[in-house]
């Protein structure tokens, strides 16, 4: 497919129209090192980065590119990637690619190209950054870590490389206005999904939840969406639609949460609920959205840890699993990435799940949905956490509420 052709499918004259009254962030380049010989790494990688030929052809494909991911249309944004990074083997176009798999939910790919990115491109401290901030939402805490130590020792005034250090030092780490900006973005592209409004800009996000059934019912702590006027949820992908308050089971109340019925659906949903609760001592998953003062589309942030006993009588079990200064009422996966619960705030900064057990019934009544799993074949196996990331971005939401 050509330009001419990309163009068309995103609306020609209209999409480079709007490019240009809607300008795209963009980081400030740092000043490239030299290698051995006097020449910059990115010639030594790929010498047409020395030609102005086809270079405004180029731009045009990524700005269609970054347009399309705004309207969601990811394939296409995808493809205008692949063909800007044919002209050139430069790492904006492979950060575009990253970028546009995460929001069409492949984690694990765009993770594993990503350190090609990183790697590839060493004059390019914003693709190690992103490497880096890819690996600490997915749990890979000391892997993030050490390569954002090597990249700031490559860079050490590189902006976007001291933000994600600020971000990772922060008890609530959020993606700052610097790393917003293109092509290194750490966050998704919020897009509005069926009818309605997305949310105004005075809007709070208020807490986590988590999709279930068919994708049309989400679970969400009960204090987070009191007295609220709208809501909205949205999910790991950027996926956003409003909601109301729906019927919710005394049992399920009683536990401190509620029910939202989704104006349009986000599933289906693909993961099943544990066919038993996990162990005390066995090993999960928690998944959270960072607190953060605006309702800015985010990823979650995977924690692993252990699963704790009964807490009160309730029902309620302890979870073993740190989520400092995150938005309780995320997914809670078991070690086979089956879901197993849902995180809610104890006293102080005990951190308790109410298990599927509790709530498997009333997912499945209200939409046909969400079945009991089977028992793993191999027991001991565990799912890796790039690949239970992967399968949060889907069903762990932020909730946001107009007040």
């Amino acid at each position: 497919m050509t330009i001419q052709q990309i163009c068309i499918a995103l609306g020609a004259a209209a999409t480079l129209g709007a490019a240009q009254a809607h300008t795209h962030t963009v980081a400030a380049p740092t000043t490239p090192a030299t290698w051995p010989g006097g020449k910059a790494p990115a010639l030594l990688t790929d010498p047409r980065a020395a030609s102005r030929a086809g270079m405004p052809e180029r731009e045009a494909l990524l700005q269609a590119a970054e347009t399309a991911l705004e309207r969601g249309m990811v394939s296409t944004a995808v493809l205008g990637f692949e063909q800007a990074a044919t002209m050139l083997h430069a790492a904006d176009s492979e950060m575009g690619l990253v970028r546009a798999w995460m929001q069409a939910g492949e984690y694990r790919r765009a993770l594993a190209f990503c350190a090609h990115a990183a790697g590839a491109h060493l004059d390019s401290p914003s693709a190690s950054a992103l490497y880096a901030w890819l690996l600490r939402i997915g749990g890979q805490d000391t892997v993030a870590s050490r390569v954002l130590a090597q990249t700031a020792e490559r860079a050490p005034r590189d902006p976007v490389v001291a933000a994600v250090r600020r971000a990772f030092d922060s008890a609530s780490p959020t993606a700052s206005s610097e790393l917003l900006a293109t092509p290194h973005r750490m966050a998704p592209q919020g897009t509005q999904r069926g009818a309605g409004q997305m949310p105004p800009d005075d809007a709070q996000l208020v807490s986590s939840g988590v999709l279930l059934g068919v994708g049309d019912v989400a679970l969400v702590p009960s204090a987070s969406v009191a007295n609220g006027l709208r809501f909205w949820v949205r999910d790991g992908l950027g996926r956003t639609t409003e909601a109301h308050v729906d019927t919710t089971p005394d049992a399920i109340q009683a536990v401190g949460l509620t029910a939202l019925r989704l104006l349009s659906r986000l599933g289906p949903v693909n993961i099943s609920s544990a066919p038993k609760d996990p162990f005390a001592g066995s090993p999960g998953f928690a998944i959270a959205y960072a607190a953060s003062a605006a309702a800015t589309p985010a990823w979650p942030w995977l924690s692993q840890g252990f699963f704790g006993g009964f807490d009160g009588a309730a029902g309620l079990r302890k979870l073993g699993i740190t989520l400092p200064a995150a938005l309780a009422g995320g997914p809670v996966f078991d070690s086979h990435g089956q879901l197993a619960g849902i995180a809610l705030q104890g006293a102080a900064t005990q951190t308790s799940m109410l298990p599927a057990s509790m709530f498997s019934a009333f997912a499945k009544d209200s939409a046909g949905a969400m079945s009991p799993a089977a028992e793993p074949d191999n027991p001991v196996a565990r799912m890796a956490p790039s690949e239970a990331y992967e399968r949060a971005l889907t069903i762990a939401l932020q909730v946001i509420v107009l007040r």
